[in-house]
């Protein structure tokens, strides 16, 4: 099960998976669970109201308290983003899917946060932006993928994004910032 969630909005690029699932629909082991909402989520209904496809189920949005389920559902999810958005989104989905424990393809140009995280970590896969049959290809490793371990690395990676070891990151680069500032007044 290859799962997409959460907010489609201007930086995602949620039709790469659509044509993904296009250049998968003959594949038996492969179905994809697409759920969200915005212009993305509009755009991936009325594709599949056009094609038909048989392996795409659409879902409404999933309500917050069974997200968590939810995105325990698929083996796999996607993150797509748009050419060009490395440094102006990170996808909040992405830490979701790595609470949960479940490998990503993450669809992103390999400098951005979220594709180095799963490069540096091996979580997943990392595709370029718009390329389908690169996506369609990464979809097919993940489902014939024996590395159980990277459930571990995921929830171990989640760790380092919680509220409590952010802030304390935060308040220590501000102190940083603060004393550079004083050293260079005092100088």
């Amino acid at each position: 099960m290859v799962g997409l969630s959460g907010n489609l909005g201007f930086t995602h690029d949620p039709v790469v998976v659509f044509e993904a699932a296009r250049l998968l629909r003959d594949d038996q082991d492969i179905h994809f669970l697409l759920s969200g909402w915005g212009i993305g989520f509009e755009r991936l209904k009325e594709m599949q109201s056009e094609a038909g496809l048989p392996n795409v189920s659409l879902v409404e949005r999933v309500p917050d308290e069974n997200l968590e389920a939810f995105l325990s559902a698929a083996n796999v999810w996607v993150v797509p983003y748009r050419k060009n958005v490395a440094g102006v989104s990170v996808p909040s989905r992405f830490y979701n899917l790595l609470a949960v424990g479940r490998p990503v393809i993450l669809v992103s140009e390999p400098e951005a946060e979220a594709a180095l995280t799963v490069a540096e970590n091996n979580l997943g896969w990392v595709v370029r932006p718009g390329m389908a049959d690169e996506l369609a290809k990464a979809i097919r490793a993940a489902s014939v993928s024996a590395d159980s371990s990277m459930t571990e690395r995921a929830v171990q990676v989640a760790g380092n994004f919680v509220r409590d070891r952010a802030m304390t990151r935060y308040s220590g680069l501000v102190a940083e910032l603060l004393q550079g500032n004083e050293l260079e007044r005092l100088s």
